[in-house]
Formats: structure tokens, C-alpha cells, sequence
């Protein structure tokens, strides 16, 4: 474990500027920052729990949002999450090397959607960039720690690997803002520039930690210190997992990943704020079937009212994290979420945290399904998802978690368009 250079004061640009070319791991102007007035198990987990509808299987009904455009705009890879005001923050990829990611924030009482800027520029302020720079993607969840700041990732792919042999050619870049009300525009505060791209974001309270490839390097951001930590928790080469779990204590939850007699085999390692190893559990059903590439991990979590939480696997197999008062957590196998076994399932909500979890996913050469799963019975039953988008076979869906202050869930991904052109989308679902 390392703790990585920091400064009270700003790196110079020059300085920022050979370190990242040198492919070196760079802090930029941590500050120190004072926790707010205690905030709820929810607030810190960016979660809602409201009542259940009177009948749980009644069709959700969609609606699609509005994206502000911007050019080479392409998907929204799972990236979601929401502030203590009930606004909705997406982080919108663009699809081409040179070109930015966009973020976006959506205040579901007034249905206004604002983009919040792009990555590009927000770098632009910090140091020259590059002729042929880019970074195509926010693909994190946004974290809302207890200094008020909202945390994300942003990271390059331009000459990517897919063997895992090396990352994007500019890296990644950790960031930090603070939502404003009207029409302020948000400051972007950079913290750090890495030679990894950056997929994953997890937090709770003073802690921050951020997910990169390859061989899932864990960073962990202090909010309170501006102290950033890196270890590498091991994955086989080309595989990335697609979120990282924090509780709400701020002990993290990484897959490590190596070739076993059956192929690829995942344990969950958990860790406290310190980054020492509490426990690795086995995962069985972590990537059944699956090449490392084709392998996406963690694909979807919430948490339930009683401070554990459900997470799917990248196959389908749902688990649950129980934090304990003393020691290691326990993680036990819930079962396939949909009943007909392997699925591809990203998307995970609850209404009240305690009976049920929903569920949007895909067995293979099969439409999206609306799946309910009974935590009592270890149980689902489904029906069709009713996305209402052009060419619904080839519509991509992610996002988790996100839930709004009014109940609704929401869902992103890319779907085709007219004139053959791939945009991104946002699903409002509601069920009550």
C-alpha cells in the first residue's frame, strides 16, 4: 500500500502535465473539508426506501428523458446517481478518441435536465491539453460524500488494450463538485490524474474510493485529508469489473480474479478505509461461461433498509452483504435472479429495502425483462419491459441504484436511432 504525493497547493501545470505524459500517479490540490451535520444511512448511501406498490408485478410505466446534445454523444454506461436534494446526475460517453464525456443533472420536480459541462474543458482549467487528447467517458456512479462535494471518474480509451496489456493513452482523472441551485454553474475540482482508466466510483460518508483497470487498482480518496491511497486487488488480464461496493461503514468490496481448473474464478475481498484485507469470500457464480473481456463482474447493486445490500453478478447470480458489528461482513448467495437461470441483469432498485427487489435484465437471445425477486423465498417472477425504443433489439441498458426523492427508478444505457445513428437514452420508471 502507497500513499500518493499530495501538496496543499496546486501541482504545477507544467509539472501535471510531464507526469501524466510519464504515466505517473499525480494528487492535485486536495483540501481538507469538514463533514456536514450527520447524515442518514440513506443519504450516504445515495439511497430512497418509500412504500411498495399495491401490487409489486404491475407494469412499470417508462418514460424517456430528454438529453441535451452535444457532439459524438453516444451512451450512458451505467453512470447515475443522485445528491441529498433528490437531483439525478448522468454521465453521458461520447464515442470517438479526442472528443468528452458530458455530465448532466436532472431535477425530477421541475423535469429539467442542465448539462453540467464536459471533461475536456473542466482539464482545460487545470493544464494545457494535448493536440489529440481526450476522455470519452464518465462511466462511474456519483458519490455524495459527508463534505458536500459529489465524486466522480472520468477516463480515456484511446489506444486501450483489450488484453489488459495497457491502459487509454491519457488515463483517468478523479473529480469532485459541488451541486448549485439555478442556474450556477457547478466548479469542477480535479483531484488527482492516473495512468488507469477509471470505471468505478464507491463511497460512504468520508470515504471515497475509485476502481480502475487493469488488474483492478483501488484508490482510496480521504475527504477529510485529501489523502489518496492506491493497492492493485488482482484481476485476470482484459477483465474490468463494473462497480465497486462500499457499505455503509466505508469498507469496500473488490473482486479479485484469476484462471482457475474451470476458468475464471472471483473471490470478494473486503477492505476497511486503511486498505488492509478483512476477508476474501468466494464468489461461485461470478462469471459463468464468460471470457474475461465479455466478463463485466459486479453489474448491479442496492442496498436494503437494513444497511446490507444485494449486488448481481455479471451471469446473474444475486448476493448479499450483511455488515457485522464486529469483524468481516458476511456475503451469502441469494440465488439466479431470473428464473430461468443465466441473465444478463444490470439494473437493481427497491421500494421500501425490506421485501422485494426489482430488477431490469436479459436472459441470452431474449428481450429485456421486468424481474421482482422475493427475499423471503429466494424467488422471481417476470414480464417483459416495455422500452418503447426504436429497434428494441438493439438497446443496451445499465444503470442501478438511482431512485429519485418521488420513486421513480432510473434506467440509461444506448439505443439505435433514426438514420442508424446510437444515442444515449434515459428511462423514468415508475410503478406506483
Amino acid at each position: 500500500m502507497s500513499s500518493l504525493p499530495r501538496s496543499p497547493a496546486a501541482i504545477s501545470r507544467r509539472a501535471a502535465v510531464q507526469a501524466l505524459l510519464a504515466g505517473a500517479c499525480v494528487a492535485l490540490s486536495p483540501r481538507s473539508s469538514k463533514a456536514q451535520a450527520q447524515r442518514s444511512f440513506a443519504q450516504r448511501t445515495g439511497s430512497v426506501f418509500s412504500s411498495s406498490p399495491f401490487s409489486r408485478l404491475t407494469q412499470p410505466r417508462l418514460r424517456q428523458i430528454a438529453i441535451p446534445e452535444f457532439p459524438d454523444m453516444h451512451a450512458i454506461w451505467g453512470s447515475t446517481g443522485r445528491d441529498d436534494r433528490g437531483h439525478i446526475w448522468f454521465g453521458v460517453a461520447a464515442v470517438n478518441d479526442h472528443f468528452s464525456g458530458h455530465l448532466m443533472e436532472y431535477d425530477p420536480r421541475a423535469d429539467k435536465i442542465v448539462d453540467r459541462g464536459d471533461v475536456l474543458q473542466a482539464l482545460a482549467k487545470v493544464r494545457p491539453l494535448a493536440p489529440d487528447e481526450g476522455q470519452i467517458k464518465i462511466h462511474t456512479k456519483f458519490i455524495q460524500a459527508d463534505d458536500g462535494y459529489l465524486y466522480f471518474a472520468s477516463t480515456d480509451e484511446q489506444d486501450e488494450a483489450e488484453d489488459g496489456s495497457h491502459p487509454g493513452k491519457w488515463g483517468g482523472h478523479i473529480w469532485r463538485l459541488r451541486p448549485t441551485e439555478g442556474a450556477t454553474q457547478p466548479v469542477w475540482e480535479h483531484l488527482a490524474a492516473v495512468r488507469e482508466g477509471l470505471t468505478c466510483v464507491g463511497g460512504a460518508g468520508r470515504w471515497v474510493y475509485v476502481l480502475g483497470l487493469w488488474n483492478h487498482v483501488l484508490y482510496r480518496y480521504d475527504t477529510q485529508t485529501g489523502d489518496l491511497r492506491r493497492i492493485e486487488v488482482g484481476a485476470v488480464p482484459g477483465h474490468m469489473c463494473r462497480n465497486v461496493l462500499v457499505d455503509g461503514r466505508g469498507h469496500v468490496y473488490v473482486p479479485r480474479v484469476t484462471f482457475g481448473a474451470t476458468g475464471m474464478e472471483a473471490s470478494l475481498v473486503e477492505f476497511g478505509p486503511d486498505l488492509f484485507e478483512i476477508e476474501s469470500t468466494p464468489l461461485l457464480h461470478y462469471a459463468d461461461g464468460q471470457t474475461p473481456a465479455s466478463a463485466h463482474g459486479i453489474i448491479g447493486f442496492t442496498f436494503l433498509a437494513d444497511e446490507s445490500l444485494v449486488f448481481s453478478t455479471g451471469c446473474g447470480h444475486l448476493y448479499k452483504i450483511t455488515p457485522q458489528a464486529r469483524g468481516a461482513s458476511k456475503v451469502s448467495a441469494l440465488g439466479w435472479i431470473h428464473p430461468k437461470g443465466i441473465s444478463y441483469t444490470p439494473c437493481l432498485f427497491v421500494w421500501d429495502g425490506q421485501a422485494s427487489v426489482a430488477a431490469v435484465g436479459q436472459v441470452p437471445n431474449s428481450g429485456w425483462d421486468w424481474i421482482v425477486f422475493d427475499m423471503a423465498t429466494g424467488t422471481s417472477q417476470t414480464m417483459p419491459f416495455p422500452q418503447h425504443l426504436a429497434d428494441p433489439g438493439s438497446v443496451l441498458l445499465y444503470g442501478t441504484h438511482t431512485k429519485d426523492d418521488q420513486g421513480a427508478f432510473y434506467v440509461v444505457g444506448r439505443y439505435h436511432a433514426s438514420g442508424g445513428r446510437r444515442l444515449p437514452v434515459i428511462l423514468q420508471v415508475t410503478t406506483a
